[in-house]
């Protein structure tokens, strides 16, 4: 940090910070994951990209940011929807509920995992001052729910599905450096780990300011699940490269 400040006080003031950003990311991912209905029976793990015959997912983001006066917490609002969907299950048996599924049986079977983020942090005070405006330093906290549902039909069986919703509370922190006007590399983490509770985000991105309000990004996100809630456990791991488009005020 020391090093990046002494290279700010030699740039140029830059000119009045963002007050607002709204912005919209696409990203592509494989799936990789496990779920568990029951830890102690091995029948009911299932590896999405193993045996679920998923495809590569793209992945959508909003991201809302508001800054507010030094006396009030800015505001990060983002939300995060991922969709997977399958036609069969591979080579296992699958034990869903009080029913069993043999190998190679046709079904058809959708996961879904949508997340929403809510931070309020602080800057913190002088760094922006001493850097001529070139580098902020975040930290707050974090409320994460995580709505997840993992569902088959099968003409046998009907429908069957297993779902949570559960809030996690976690903390935040991020890094916004520029070295030109037009160019900011950015970086920002999420995380907790309480219980039988873990979960994580990073986020990393080079941003762009093209014309006017309109700005570009492109980076790579990291988001890792680790819940055991009421005996059901998701563990995955959901990360890509993204692009991104948005407007700052």
């Amino acid at each position: 940090i020391a090093v990046v400040l002494l290279l700010c006080t030699a740039l140029p003031p830059k000119g009045d910070a963002f007050d607002a950003q709204e912005a919209l990311w696409i990203s592509k991912q494989p799936p990789t994951a496990e779920l568990a209905l029951d830890p102690l029976n091995p029948a009911s793990v299932r590896a999405f990209e193993d045996n679920r015959d998923f495809d590569e997912n793209t992945r959508f983001f909003r991201q809302f940011i508001v800054d507010m006066s030094p006396y009030l917490p800015n505001i990060c609002v983002m939300a995060t929807t991922t969709k997977y969907e399958g036609i069969n299950i591979n080579n296992m048996r699958l034990d869903f509920g009080s029913e069993s599924i043999k190998d190679d049986v046709a079904l058809d079977s959708n996961v879904t995992l949508n997340d929403l983020d809510i931070a309020l942090y602080y800057g913190i005070p002088f760094v922006k001052t001493v850097s001529h405006d070139r580098l902020n330093i975040d930290l707050g906290i974090n409320m994460r729910t995580i709505d997840f549902e993992d569902e088959i039909e099968r003409d046998s069986i009907g429908q069957a599905s297993e779902d949570f919703i559960l809030p996690i509370p976690m903390v935040f922190a991020a890094v916004q450096f520029h070295p030109l006007d037009v160019l900011a590399l950015e970086a920002e983490g999420r995380g907790i780990s309480i219980g039988g509770k873990k979960s994580y985000g990073l986020i990393g991105r080079l941003r762009w300011k093209t014309h006017g309000p309109i700005y570009a990004a492109g980076g790579y996100r990291f988001s890792r699940y680790d819940i055991d809630d009421d005996g059901m456990v998701v563990n995955t791991v959901i990360s890509g490269p993204f692009v991104e488009a948005g407007l700052s005020f």
